[in-house]
């Protein structure tokens, strides 16, 4: 079905209502936590004030206010807690509004209802088995067939809010600027006009601290924000068999070593590296892989400790105008020194990032795609044809081997190429964009746009099981016409067309090239 129905629309907002139910797990075993840690502080410093009785009545005085402090601070984050709790049932609820408004775009048909009695009626002369089954088949299908009304406004406004909201979604998660997220500030501009429903329909918050840490990995090579994020979900990360505590104090490790700090680098991979070489540490079967991946990883770094201190040694030596000894030079100048170099390299922090974005959306089930990819993904497949990026068989695109290949003089074969360097040597401007330039024609094909042209690479083609064309024909040059326009010509060209008719030829509209009409091929849809 191609028209938009409750049921799809339903299906496809599952992932909004994931994050504020784990967001509300999480809130509450933070608060059971700090209800358990207050109630035994509370109970200790009771017992101490009993035991004690030799205690004035001033120092008795003096540790009950700072009970009644504590007490008082912990209120206050009991406090935070429950409206992070309401705040977060509210986006559940706003959410579940935002589906329901849906209800009222259904296209409701009386013919549709008028044959769905007499399919009732007609079961009813089966058995009463089949009738029950029948009926559930029914209710099912009307309940997942409600087609919505296009046509209806305020439909289309809900629309756009969903787009809003898929930008909004981007802009925030691919923020690479350290100031300001530009995708917040595209929400609070929108929430002001929206009286601020759509911050109720996405976990800015969130995916605002998923793009600081993401940022502070990729572009800062800082690792404060990861290990804050690491130990605040260290319990979650367990069970979801997390390799993330590796990734950061690999990283950690390497940097003591970029910076020069050998004695510190080893102590630190003592303490916190060696044990992940131990297979006992690992007591899930399914951290076979990561025990396997770590081990093979960690063998490389002791190779890394002598090349590092070998290096040193070779700036010392150079600094103090001293020639290298022939085993270092020979060392530093082997395909083993290059490879411990890439170690120092920023695939580590590429590494640690894709281990934390794996991470980030096991623990809220969410895509690692962007929503706006998922969706565009799905349009661009459903337009995208054999015909999109290149049009190398039409002859309005010359071809240098074809051009070599006729016996040309080198020199004019030479100028050539230098004066139309741009269709000879780069290919993207053979593709559509460049085809209709040259006809003064707009290519308002999105798969071939600039901006979705990468997204759409590698997608299948749609499957056209019909034509646009009556009776189509591929000319020689590769064009497809309607035979009937090829043979209808215009005013315009009345008698050229009828002349060339005459002669068993046809012209090409666009290209202006004459072809017998015997090597016209009929062609039919993919």
């Amino acid at each position: 079905m191609t028209e938009p129905t409750l049921n799809f629309h339903i299906q496809t907002h599952q992932t909004q209502f994931k994050i504020p139910v784990e967001l509300i797990k999480k809130n509450f075993k933070s608060i059971q936590k700090l209800i358990e840690k207050q109630k035994k502080q509370l109970t200790e410093d009771i017992n101490k004030i009993k035991k004690i009785k030799n205690l004035s009545n001033e120092s008795k005085l003096e540790l009950i206010q700072k009970l009644i402090k504590n007490f008082e601070i912990f209120n206050k984050k009991l406090i935070n807690s429950i409206k992070k709790d309401e705040e977060f049932r509210s986006r559940l609820i706003a959410r579940l509004e935002n589906l329901q408004e849906l209800e009222k775009f259904v296209i409701h048909s009386d013919v549709k209802t008028n044959k769905d009695k007499d399919k009732n009626n007609d079961n009813n002369n089966s058995s009463s088995n089949d009738d029950d089954k029948s009926n559930g088949n029914s209710e099912s299908t009307d309940e997942g067939d409600k087609v919505l009304d296009l046509h209806n406004p305020n439909l289309i406004n809900w629309y756009r809010d969903e787009t809003n909201l898929l930008i909004i979604d981007y802009l925030i998660k691919s923020n690479t600027r350290n100031e300001e997220n530009v995708g917040l500030l595209l929400l609070k501009s929108l929430s002001e006009s929206n009286n601020g429903k759509l911050m109720k329909l996405i976990d800015y918050d969130l995916f605002e601290n998923f793009n600081k840490v993401f940022v502070s990995i990729i572009q800062n090579h800082d690792l404060t924000l990861i290990i804050s994020w690491f130990n605040e979900n260290r319990n979650a990360l367990k069970k979801i068999n997390s390799n993330l505590e590796f990734e950061i104090n690999y990283c950690k490790f390497l940097t003591l070593i970029e910076n020069g700090d050998i004695n510190e680098a080893i102590n630190y991979s003592r303490e916190h590296l060696s044990s992940y070489g131990n297979k006992e540490n690992y007591p899930d079967e399914k951290d076979n892989l990561n025990h396997l991946i770590n081990l093979e990883r960690l063998k490389s770094l002791g190779g890394l400790l002598v090349f590092r201190s070998m290096e040193q040694q070779q700036e010392e030596d150079l600094q103090n105008s001293n020639q290298l000894t022939f085993s270092n030079k020979l060392m530093i100048n082997s395909i083993q020194f290059k490879e411990y170099q890439k170690l120092l390299s920023n695939e580590r922090w590429e590494s640690l990032s894709q281990c934390f974005i794996e991470n980030f959306t096991k623990l809220y089930g969410i895509t690692k795609n962007y929503p706006i990819y998922i969706y565009l993904s799905a349009g661009l497949s459903s337009l995208k044809t054999k015909s999109c990026y290149h049009n190398s068989e039409n002859t309005i695109f010359k071809d240098l081997n074809t051009l070599s290949s006729d016996n040309m003089d080198t020199d004019k074969l030479q100028d050539l190429s230098d004066e139309e360097n741009i269709v000879l040597s780069d290919k993207k401007y053979r593709g559509p964009n460049y085809y209709y330039q040259l006809l003064n024609k707009i290519n308002n094909c999105p798969v071939c746009s600039p901006e979705l042209f990468k997204l759409s690479q590698n997608l299948p083609y749609a499957q056209l099981i019909t034509s646009i064309f009556n009776n189509p024909f591929k000319l020689p040059n590769g064009n497809i016409y309607p035979f009937d326009k090829l043979l209808s010509p215009n005013d315009k060209y009345l008698s050229e067309k009828n002349t060339l008719l005459r002669l068993n030829q046809i012209k090409d509209p666009l290209t202006k090239e004459i072809f017998s009409i015997d090597n016209c091929i009929r062609v039919f849809p993919a």
